[in-house]
């Protein structure tokens, strides 16, 4: 006899936009804080270009500057959108800026007597530099410089047009209104990366955890099954996520029969694979004394009942007499399997039974068909028509069996391979569900 599986390799996601980093967030982030001050830094400058002369009301302020550090200002702000490593660059940048605009802003002050308006657009460039630099150890030297240069000015100005007072006051609670911003800002970042850096770690811890249970998953759907004498069996599997909650075993009945067992756990991800795990131990150790497809469902039911809570698990068991063709089998709550008659004709197999788990007693019973040359017996998760298709309608069980009516003439490997293909190009959306299909032919 000839075995086949299929591990599938579509993928599980279509492509999606990447989610950056904490890091790469925060320098983005950085960066348009820098854009946001070079706007100001521009509004400031640029003010004054828009009224005229100064000197009509009195004011010393020479154009060529204004217009100096409003090309100086634009060839940065160009740069920011231009160059991918500009973001290293943007606390260089703007101190530049503020260094400038301080000087040109403390001389206008000083030549025009303290006037209000550059007070003003001077607390501005301060709060604005406070709120966008990164780095504290920087700027607060760099403020104690503009303070100190601020007294000297305020002392030295003649007939000033404001109270000194005030002066000292808008610089000196400006430049510590930008410290204590920068502080508190920078303690939230340095918080968020502390979580970041544990963060990563967690999920470092998750993917090793994520390969073991992918290993394991992979331990409960069967890919090779024995020796069956003129019958072949295949499988497929497409789990949702990196596990599921999926199985499919084969065992030897008492009397030297073949048992299957395919069943799906609720739920996906690690909490179902598990709970698949259990399900496939209390079927490895049932089958060998179950007088029956129907009391094998109950040995593992009785097993699991102690021990799991809040799931549930659909399944079917059957059994093959190889020597008879004769397939016995028993549902718990799963749909029903279908037949593929050589005619090619598909019929489903009648039956129903109650859901492992769901109930303390078991309600099943045995059902039984006998099988000729070319038919073949296929059972199927939900996964391969509980979805929506194309035009947002529903497709149904009632759907795909008649999907495989499309392909009755292929066999084995490629039976599956063509129904799963099929399947996944209806689908409107990512997939919602485990894909899982069992074939048994009869050669």
């Amino acid at each position: 006899m000839s075995t086949g599986n299929n591990f599938s390799n579509y993928p599980t996601n279509q492509s999606e936009p990447t989610v950056a980093s904490l890091k790469q967030f925060l320098s983005e982030e950085s960066l348009s804080r820098f854009r946001f001050a070079m706007f100001l830094f521009i509004f400031f400058a640029g003010f004054g270009l828009l009224f005229g002369d100064p000197a009509n009301v009195g004011l010393y302020d020479p154009r060529w500057i204004r217009v100096t550090h409003v090309i100086l200002i634009l060839i940065s702000l160009v740069l920011s959108f231009k160059l991918k490593s500009f973001k290293q660059y943007t606390d260089p940048v703007l101190l530049f800026h503020f260094a400038i605009m301080s000087v040109h802003s403390f001389y206008l002050l000083y030549a025009n007597g303290l006037y209000l308006g550059y007070l003003f657009g001077l607390i501005l460039v301060v709060f604005s530099t406070g709120v966008s630099i990164n780095n504290r150890r920087v700027l607060i030297p760099v403020l104690l410089i503009f303070i100190a240069i601020a007294f000297f000015v305020g002392i030295n100005v003649k007939n000033p047009r404001i109270e000194v007072g005030m002066y000292y006051f808008g610089l000196i609670s400006s430049s510590v209104l930008s410290v204590l911003v920068i502080g508190f800002r920078m303690r939230t970042f340095e918080t968020l990366l502390r979580a970041d850096v544990q963060l990563e770690k967690f999920q470092a811890n998750i993917e090793e955890e994520l390969e073991l249970a992918q290993s394991t998953q992979k331990s409960l759907v069967d890919l090779e099954f024995p020796e069956s004498g003129n019958f072949r069996i295949s499988s497929y599997f497409k789990p949702l996520e990196s596990v599921g909650g999926d199985l499919i075993k084969t065992d030897m009945a008492k009397q030297g029969e073949l048992d299957f067992f395919f069943a799906d756990a609720a739920g996906h991800g690690i909490s179902a694979a598990m709970v698949s795990s259990m399900a496939v131990m209390a079927f490895k150790m049932n089958a060998p004394i179950a007088e029956s497809p129907a009391k094998g469902l109950t040995l593992i039911h009785e097993s699991l009942m102690g021990m799991i809570g809040g799931f549930f698990i659909t399944a079917v068991y059957m059994r093959l007499d190889r020597e008879k063709r004769l397939l016995t089998y028993s549902y718990a709550g799963h749909h029903p399997a279908v037949i593929i008659r050589s005619d090619g004709s598909v019929k489903t197999l009648e039956g129903r039974g109650t859901v492992l788990l769901a109930l303390p007693k078991l309600f099943n019973r045995d059902y039984t068909v006998e099988l000729s040359p070319g038919d073949k017996v296929l059972l199927f998760s939900d996964g391969l028509f509980e979805f929506y298709g194309e035009d947002q309608e529903f497709f149904g069980y009632d759907s795909f069996v008649k999907l495989l009516q499309d392909h009755t003439s292929k066999s084995g490997h490629e039976f599956l391979e063509s129904v799963g293909k099929s399947v996944l190009n209806l689908h409107r959306s990512h997939l919602k569900d485990d894909m899982t299909m069992l074939l048994l032919e009869v050669l």
